[in-house]
């Protein structure tokens, strides 16, 4: 996957933390804000789980978008989207053997409200930043409202894309008519599967856990004994809140890793195998084969 505005996905993945956090800053102080076209070339390419401070609003203008939303899966088609509150672990992935792009925008909440002494901190973002409930939304065109939302998603992106004097306010005012829609039309219960405090929490330990010790040999007790769950609650866990199991999302991260190194360095494919924790050559091809599509070397030639 490419990310257009902002490095390339590989690299860009770098600045996910152990856990799981988003360390790239989106926009700077003076204007906190960022906008992103990640280009999905097929079903392979995928963005990590990952969280951050800022508010998201995404959208679908080609394609087709696996949305993975604490612990939710979602096939968002071409004209959907999606808004993600802050701190919640997501994912996305493309779909099929077709490019997608994926506009997104992310901003810190402060860039609607300035001071947390004002009225629009305590009677309006407050209450969705520290919702519990409000975790994310699927954006239909179907929908009157959420129909307007997109449309203005796409408003804020294309002044981005072509900056005038005074884009900043527009952008500003754009995102605080979405904000206000979203509260507006908040709902009233909250959704059938949200996954408790405590299960994210132990969901984040072990994938942090995986981070770090992805280069070794890791055993599914290991998992579990690093958030004091035993292998079967484990495993319910991460099907529940990833979709997969522990093992398989190793395998995933370590290609996800080797891609990072085929892009990034002149590493020879054994060395690349050993450094992504897989003990035997042959293994490692096979799987990045099966993965990608394409054998490490023809992946490197390609670039």
């Amino acid at each position: 996957m490419e990310k257009y505005n902002t490095q390339d996905k590989e690299s860009h993945s770098l600045s996910i933390l152990d856990n799981q956090f988003e360390s790239m800053q989106h926009g700077d102080s003076s204007f906190p804000c960022a906008y992103y076209v990640d280009n999905y070339k097929s079903g392979n390419d995928f963005y990590p789980w990952h969280w951050h401070e800022e508010l998201e609003i995404a959208y679908v203008s080609q394609g087709e978008i696996n949305a993975f939303i604490n612990g939710e899966q979602y096939l968002l088609h071409e004209g959907e989207g999606c808004f993600i509150n802050r701190k919640i672990l997501h994912s996305y992935s493309g779909q099929g053997t077709h490019n997608s792009l994926f506009p997104n925008i992310l901003f810190s909440p402060s860039l609607l409200y300035g001071s947390q002494d004002s009225v629009f901190w305590e009677k309006y973002v407050k209450k969705l930043v520290f919702s519990t409930d409000f975790t994310h939304m699927v954006l239909q065109p179907s929908v009157p409202w959420q129909a307007d939302i997109l449309k203005k998603a796409e408003t804020a992106v294309s002044a981005f894309q072509s900056p005038e004097y005074g884009y900043e306010f527009r952008i500003r005012e754009i995102l605080s008519d979405i904000l206000l829609s979203l509260l507006r039309n908040k709902p009233d219960t909250p959704p059938e599967h949200v996954h408790s405090s405590l299960d994210l929490s132990r969901i984040l330990d072990m994938l942090s856990y995986i981070q770090m010790h992805y280069t070794e040999e890791i055993r599914l007790e290991q998992i579990a004994a690093s958030a004091s769950l035993s292998p079967r609650s484990c495993l319910r866990c991460f099907k529940n809140i990833i979709g997969t199991s522990p093992m398989q999302y190793i395998i995933d991260l370590r290609i996800r890793k080797a891609r990072q190194l085929l892009i990034q360095t002149d590493l020879s494919i054994l060395e690349i195998s050993a450094s992504c924790g897989f003990q035997d050559q042959s293994y490692f091809i096979k799987t990045f084969r099966q993965k990608t599509g394409t054998t490490p070397l023809k992946f490197r030639k390609q670039l």
